[in-house]
């Protein structure tokens, strides 16, 4: 039997921390396709059920688009049971739109519901709460409630923190808080967890492990490697269970830091960064160009990314670092309109620090020469704020 574990949609986000509104709206649009696209991948691949660990939304404000779109699309695939357990940014207000929920749609509450998907293939929810009826509920109430048999293929889905660590301080549970040690001998399986927007898993006991899927589709840059879903084929008489990380994302988000140390022209930054980005991309760039670049830093950006390449339709920001001399000519505006047309997103972020090599001017003459020694040899002033105002007086001098 496949089984697809999906979590985190967070569909209808604003988006507009870094887009403008005509691209934030076509993102919302994309987040919601992704969740279509997965839905026709599943019944073309005759996955049985689809696991929604949390998040589907992003906030209480669904529109009427997206819920219909949702609520349709999963009576659309009568062929496929849909387990949706809510996470910290779910409400009820989708529930509530629809006038009645699709036949083929499980939801869960705050007690365990147990739902066999085949004879000995259990799926088990529970939304976290450390309050019933406004009582405190006893330490690892979740845990010590959950009974199921040794002799079922058992999924556990939760939406919470995992916390591998054991403290002899911890108190009662709270909401986001899930103890792994607490779950061990519990006959657990596989436990399809969400909230984490990162793909990560872990062993349970000797028996079964835990897996975020991580989020479908990255929103911003804190979520910059590759995203999907987890793709389960049980076999239902061995238990035995294949696992497979399908990257499914319309768009990758990427961190690129580019070393300019040394750099005295901004074309001769944009070509320092063109040349990293090209073969992010997987294009060669000149022996010249490459050898500038530094191959374990790419090396590492393209595992963060999950081995991918780089695209035109991808959202990238570029950090440029390493040290300049006080005298190199650097304009931003420039650099960013050279860069921007590259990728569907293009951000350059500028972290690179100014050098002064102050035996270059202790005979200049010149007007630079001069206002370096004054600011220089003046007491008042601490050694960091003086590299601040050499920076801005000598870019002043130059026209920079």
């Amino acid at each position: 039997m496949k089984i697809i574990h999906c979590a985190d949609l967070h569909l209808d986000s604003r988006l507009n921390t870094h887009l403008d509104e005509k691209r934030a709206k076509e993102r919302r649009q994309e987040l919601l396709g992704t969740w279509l696209r997965l839905l026709e991948y599943a019944s073309k691949q005759q996955v049985s059920a689809i696991l929604i660990s949390g998040d589907m939304f992003d906030t209480a404000a669904v529109s009427g688009t997206t819920a219909n779109a949702v609520i349709g699309s999963i009576r659309n695939h009568p062929e496929i049971v849909f387990f949706y357990l809510k996470g910290n940014h779910d409400t009820d207000t989708f529930l509530n739109r629809a006038e009645a929920l699709p036949e083929n749609m499980y939801t869960f509450n705050d007690s365990w519901r147990m739902f066999r998907l085949s004879g000995n293939i259990v799926v088990s929810g529970r939304e976290l709460s450390t309050s019933f009826a406004g009582a405190q509920l006893p330490e690892n109430w979740a845990a010590r409630t959950l009974k199921l048999k040794e002799e079922d293929f058992n999924i556990v889905m939760l939406h919470g923190q995992v916390i591998t660590g054991y403290s002899t301080e911890k108190s009662a549970e709270t909401d986001e808080d899930i103890y792994i040690s607490d779950y061990a001998e519990h006959n657990i399986d596989y436990m399809a967890l969400g909230h984490i927007h990162k793909y990560s898993e872990g062993r349970i006991d000797g028996r079964g492990m835990w897996c975020y899927p991580g989020c479908l589709e990255g929103r911003g840059f804190d979520e910059c490697s590759r995203h999907g879903f987890i793709m389960l084929d049980i076999n239902e008489e061995t238990h035995e269970v294949k696992r497979q990380m399908i990257d499914f994302s319309t768009r990758h988000l990427w961190l690129v830091p580019v070393d300019i140390t040394g750099l005295e022209t901004s074309i001769d930054i944009v070509s320092r960064t063109k040349a990293e980005l090209s073969l992010l991309g997987g294009v060669p760039a000149s022996s010249e160009e490459i050898k500038n670049l530094d191959s374990d830093a790419i090396k590492e950006i393209l595992e963060e990314s999950g081995g991918g390449r780089l695209k035109p339709e991808d959202m990238v920001r570029v950090i440029l670092k390493g040290e300049l001399d006080i005298t190199a000519e650097k304009n931003m505006t420039f650099i960013r309109s050279q860069l921007d047309s590259m990728f569907y997103y293009t951000e350059v972020v500028d972290d690179t620090r100014r050098t002064v090599d102050y035996r270059i001017f202790e005979n200049d003459r010149s007007l630079k020469g001069e206002f370096i020694r004054s600011v220089r040899e003046d007491m008042e002033i601490g050694d960091e704020l003086k590299a601040e105002i050499i920076e801005c007086g000598i870019k002043l001098l130059i026209g920079s």
